[in-house]
């Protein structure tokens, strides 16, 4: 089904191929773009607009390998960088610097695992994006699931220390710590840190998963995990996958808290922005093609959008509909369209976490959509 996410989404990264010298590097990366024609929608007194642009999708360039030391055990490293084919200099874009991607270096045992020190994406965040059938396109799921009142919980994140358990029967787990305090100057200053955790089960067409994590934030300007000292933001979440012949079928749950109150205007310790989101979406394949749906669905934030009204109406909702094409095992093209529908206090906008043809939010209430055209070729 999807071969091990352990190896290939968590630990893929650290499966450098096995090597007998560390002069031997693999080079491999992903051109992923498309032409997208966006409407921002409308909102109650105002049109909003429509524009074309060329889109890069996680397009990305990167080296790795590893090192026999002997014994069953290998050093492990890797450099990745994001490439903004469409030369995007918009707010936000990337400008294409060295190792923005997942990079690490670290080690390996068949036996007991993997242990990486550097940049890399969170156990939560990896645990279900290989359920996403848009991963990494304007219709991402992210649009509405992984998002918090503080840094969120979908990330990519510096001064990280990961392990990896080897698989077990199916079974694999990993687990990270984010050191997210690296500017703090005072020994006054709370210091934020992180902890992401997830468990994965694989048996033939069945994939699960159950993921969580921990967002402790610090003072002010003492680095990634700073705002609101001594506040901090949870998530969980479940995560499954099934294929049976030429169908697959995905589902995510996840629900978030945090105790942000002041943020949204209500008592410190209040849960603002916690909320409750699911994923669904199914794939069918016939030969060299595929179609495939998915909606997603974000509930009402506990305070945050209306005070007074506690939350009310602040969730949305979200379809997409697409068409992929395999002219080889390395280059495909697809078509999709997605539309989101915010609620009147709610003002989502079409994800730019892995395309940079998402959206900028007009405002509450807007519902936003576009067409996607795109060639995927990996090397």
């Amino acid at each position: 089904m999807k071969k091990s996410l352990i190896a290939l989404a968590v630990a893929g990264a650290f499966a450098a191929p096995a090597m007998a010298d560390s002069g031997n590097v693999t080079l491999y990366g992903q051109a992923n773009v498309s032409y997208d024609m966006v409407d921002n929608g409308n909102i109650t007194g105002t049109q909003g607009t429509r524009t074309n642009k060329v889109s890069s999708n996680a397009s990305r360039i990167g080296l790795k390998g590893s090192e026999d030391l002997g014994g069953g055990l290998s050093a492990v490293w890797q450099v990745e960088s994001t490439v903004d084919i469409d030369g995007d200099t918009g707010a936000g874009a990337n400008t294409n610097t060295l190792g923005t991607r997942n990079t690490f270096a670290g080690l390996s045992g068949k036996d007991w695992g993997t242990l990486v020190l550097g940049r890399h994406d969170t156990p939560y965040k990896l645990s279900t994006r290989n359920l996403d059938q848009f991963a990494d396109t304007i219709a991402d799921n992210r649009s509405l699931m992984g998002t918090g009142g503080g840094v969120g919980f979908d990330l990519r994140t510096p001064d990280t220390v990961a392990y990896i358990s080897p698989n077990m029967g199916g079974f694999s787990a990993a687990v990270a710590y984010v050191a997210g305090a690296e500017a703090a100057s005072l020994s006054t200053q709370t210091k934020g840190s992180a902890w992401s955790l997830a468990g994965m089960y694989e048996a033939g067409p069945l994939y699960a998963t159950l993921a969580y994590q921990a967002n402790d934030f610090g003072s002010a300007g003492t680095g990634l995990l700073a705002g609101t000292a001594n506040t901090n933001e949870k998530a969980w979440k479940l995560g499954a996958s099934y294929k049976m012949d030429a169908f697959e079928g995905d589902i995510v749950y996840e629900k978030t808290s945090d105790d942000l109150g002041a943020a949204c205007g209500g008592a410190a310790g209040q849960d603002c922005f916690g909320h409750r989101s699911w994923y669904l979406a199914g794939k069918y394949s016939f030969g060299s093609d595929a179609v495939k749906l998915a909606y997603t669905n974000a509930g009402n934030n506990n305070l945050a959008g209306n005070v007074v009204g506690a939350g009310a109406n602040t969730g949305a909702k979200q379809v997409s509909i697409g068409y992929d094409h395999s002219f080889s095992k390395r280059t495909g093209f697809y078509a999709l369209y997605t539309k989101l529908s915010n609620d009147t206090n709610a003002a989502n906008g079409l994800t730019t976490a892995g395309s940079t043809g998402g959206t900028a939010v007009l405002g509450n209430d807007a519902d936003p959509s576009a067409w996607s055209f795109g060639l995927k070729h990996s090397f």
